[in-house]
Formats: structure tokens, C-alpha cells, sequence
């Protein structure tokens, strides 16, 4: 990360008087709050302020042993004031998150996490500072071309040039939920934790850089996804793995009875398959395990295949949200990082405020191997702001529902060309947050 302080700039509404916060009861001027980078000496105020921030005690050992290894303390920022003792009132980081994209390209991307503002410190402009802060850090120093992140609360970084690129889907089903006939299944074994761990990982990183919106992961992230201490199972058992030769699910049971008999709950943690038989030979497994009632599975994919299986598709209530958001960093070195599903070449006019080196005219050529973006100052075909494209850039969001919004304007037969482009033959899927 580049060394460089940043100011945090103070939100004030339009047409309002400046905020008096910074200013002292007497008048006098406040030290400006500056944004800087961390280091490894700063981890325990960096804890602190995530604990007050969420109000989540986590027991020593568990950060310690689990939320820890997973972090990248040279690539943390924060606000310190010094009005209050130099206390460290706002942070956030990048997690290193290798992303696949369409065309089955994995490339680097910056994973936003950890971003918290002290209570007391709010509404003063310290979130935004940070983001720019990051975006601008990335285009300096070359770094990911693309940021994304999961987000706390939804309506926060739309502002920011964010867009909703991956939904997830929560599945609430019933015990023994009956597939479509003729589908073939294979017996799916359950495995101790701690045999199927290794295997588990093999399969993961040999599937994962097919499916676009995947994550790959290091042994910090493999510590987190699936540690089977008390705070993680919440009075559920132990991991349990069931696994095939193509593919595994991990799933918890929390036991119940009533005066009919077991009443347990499944909760799915990840399903992974290589192929259509496996995938519906691990949930057969699932939705025919003893003693459950209920099975939960709060990251479903949007074009998840267990809809298609299902005799009955009122077996399943889906719950559907906003998943990964993805910010542009840099436009001309973000559209060469997919493929595209068909020809395209347009200009395409993009309001940038926070990266103003995105903002302007765009050509953009677009085909089967990939695309590219250079600057242009011929008249545009289409208008929008980058959030808009940042949320098709992983074809998960349909170009034509944001035209159809008035999100994207211009001539209608350039937007129909680029939303094709950008389409993808499934949405992109992200079975897990960070």
C-alpha cells in the first residue's frame, strides 16, 4: 500500500452551514482527522473498535486462532484522533480475494472488509473517507482493478460507485422434499471433520475456478469457513461433512424434539459440485437425513439447480438479497478480466465523482475473448453511472431491469447490444461473505 495521508472531509448537506464538530467549545480549531495507514502494532485498537462497532465480545482464543490469521494487517487504514487521546475512531482493509469471472478467468480483486466508525464519531464523513481513500490507493499503486465487499447495511455504498453485482437466496425446506423423476443419485458418505477437511479443500479449488463469482481461498479463510468453535455452531453440532467423488456438503444439526417426536433443524454451510449428478446426489443426502424437519441454507445461488430438481417448487420458500457488491476501480483495466457473450462495441458515458479518472466517454469493444475500454471523445450511445455497470460487470444483474429503472439511458439498440454482452448463461454465484 502506498504510504499517503488522506483528510477526512467532514459531510455537510447542501446548502447547509459546515459541521461544527470539529471545532472546540471555545472556539478554537480541532486537529483535522486524517486517514492513514495500520500496521501489526495497531491490531489491538483495530479489535477494539470492530468489538464496539458490532457489539460482538468474541473470546480471546477465537480471535486469537480464527478471526486473526485471516487478516492482512499491512493493507489496513484508519482514523486516529487526537482530540481524544489519538483513539482510533474508523477503520477498514482489504482482504486479497482471487475472483472468477466469466470465461472462467480468476484474477486478483480487492476484498473491502472490516469497516467500522466509532459511535460518537458518525455522520462526519469518515466512511467515505476511507472508501476513497482505498480507490484512490488502488489506482495509484496499480493495484486490484476491481474492489468488492459484502455489506453490513445495503443502502451504504451505492454512493460510492458500489453496484449489487451477486444475490444470494436463503431455502427453507421441509424433511424429504420429493425430486423431478428419472433423476440419478449416488450414495453420499459421511465423513469425520477431520478426514474430509483435506479432501473438502481439493475439491473446492478444483471447482471454484470454473464458476464465476467464486472465491478462491487461503489457509486463514479456510480456518474461518469452517471452525467448529462454540461461537460458530450457536447450540448446533460439530461440522459434519458429507462427501462424494465430486463434490461435498457441510452441515450442522441443532437438536429438537417435541411431542411428536425429533424436530432437528439442518443447517447447510456450503454445498460444492462438479457435476449436475453429484450436486443432486449431495442434496437427496441432505433432505433425507433422520430426525430433521427443517433444512436451512442461507447461501443459495440465484440459478441454483436444486430449484429445477424439486417435484414441488412450493417445497422451497427462497428468500432472495444483496450479496457482494463490486466497485470499478480503474474501467480499463477491469473490462479485459471476463469474457463476453457476444459482439459489442459502443460508447458509453460514465459519471465517476469518486474516481474521477473513470468519469467521461468510453469506447468499448466487447467479444468472445474479452474486451477493452479507451478514452474517446466521440458523442456517447449511453449514459450511466459506474455503480449501473459495476452491478452487470459479472452478468448478475440484468442491463435491460436497470434501463427499464431509467438507471441507463440512450439509444435503446446500444443498451439491448451491451446488456447481451454483459449477459451471462447463469448468474454469478458466492457461497460465502468476508
Amino acid at each position: 500500500m502506498i504510504e499517503r495521508t488522506h483528510p477526512a472531509t467532514l459531510a455537510t448537506p447542501p446548502g447547509a452551514e459546515p459541521s461544527p464538530s470539529r471545532a472546540a467549545s471555545d472556539g478554537a480549531t480541532q486537529p483535522a482527522l486524517i486517514v492513514r495507514g495500520l500496521g501489526p502494532d495497531d491490531l489491538p485498537d483495530i479489535l477494539e473498535l470492530d468489538a464496539t462497532a458490532f457489539a460482538q465480545d468474541l473470546p480471546e482464543d477465537v480471535m486469537r486462532d480464527v478471526i486473526v490469521p485471516e487478516l492482512e494487517l499491512d493493507r489496513f487504514v484508519g482514523v486516529r484522533d487526537p482530540a481524544a487521546d489519538d483513539l482510533l475512531v474508523a477503520v477498514g482493509c482489504i482482504l486479497s480475494k482471487p475472483l472468477t469471472f466469466p470465461g472462467r478467468a480468476v484474477h486478483p480483486t480487492a476484498g473491502v472488509s472490516w469497516v467500522a466508525v466509532r459511535p460518537g464519531w458518525r455522520r462526519r464523513g469518515l466512511l467515505r473517507s476511507l472508501i476513497t481513500h482505498q480507490l484512490q490507493d488502488l489506482h495509484d499503486s496499480g493495484g486490484e482493478a476491481v474492489a468488492i465487499l459484502t455489506a453490513s447495511e445495503a443502502g451504504l455504498y451505492g454512493r460510492f460507485g458500489y453496484g449489487r453485482a451477486i444475490d444470494a437466496c436463503r431455502f427453507e425446506m421441509t424433511h424429504g422434499a420429493p425430486f423431478r423423476p428419472a433423476i440419478v443419485v449416488d450414495t453420499v458418505v459421511d465423513t469425520p471433520a477431520e478426514r474430509a477437511r483435506p479432501l473438502v479443500r481439493a475439491l473446492y479449488e478444483s471447482i471454484a475456478p470454473t464458476r464465476p463469482g467464486n472465491l478462491g481461498r487461503h489457509d486463514g479463510v479456510w480456518g474461518i469457513r469452517f471452525s467448529d468453535h462454540d461461537v460458530f455452531r450457536s447450540g448446533r453440532s460439530r461440522l459434519r461433512f458429507g462427501l462424494h467423488p465430486h463434490g461435498y456438503v457441510a452441515y450442522r444439526m441443532k437438536s429438537d424434539w417435541n411431542d411428536r417426536g425429533p424436530n432437528y433443524a439442518v443447517q447447510v454451510e456450503e454445498i460444492c459440485a462438479a457435476t449436475p449428478r453429484a450436486f443432486a446426489s449431495l442434496w437427496r443426502f441432505v433432505l433425507d437425513l433422520d430426525l430433521a424437519r427443517e433444512i436451512v441454507y442461507h447461501r443459495g445461488w440465484i440459478d441454483d439447480p436444486l430449484l429445477a430438481l424439486l417435484l414441488d417448487p412450493r417445497s422451497v420458500t427462497v428468500t432472495q438479497r444483496d450479496h457482494v457488491w463490486l466497485r470499478i476501480v480503474d474501467l480499463d483495466r477491469a473490462i479485459p478480466m471476463r469474457s463476453y457473450s457476444s459482439a459489442a462495441r459502443m460508447v458509453v458515458e460514465l459519471a465517476d465523482p469518486v474516481c474521477p479518472w473513470n468519469d467521461g466517454s468510453w469506447l468499448l469493444e466487447l467479444d468472445l475473448d474479452g474486451g477493452r475500454a479507451t478514452r474517446t471523445g466521440a458523442a456517447a450511445q449511453i449514459r450511466m453511472d459506474v455503480r449501473e455497470l459495476a452491478a452487470c460487470l459479472l452478468g448478475g444483474t440484468p442491463m435491460g431491469r436497470l434501463a427499464a429503472a431509467g438507471l441507463i439511458t440512450g439509444d435503446p439498440v446500444a443498451v439491448h447490444s451491451l446488456g447481451a454482452a454483459l449477459s451471462t448463461s447463469v448468474t454469478p454465484w458466492c457461497p460465502e461473505g468476508f
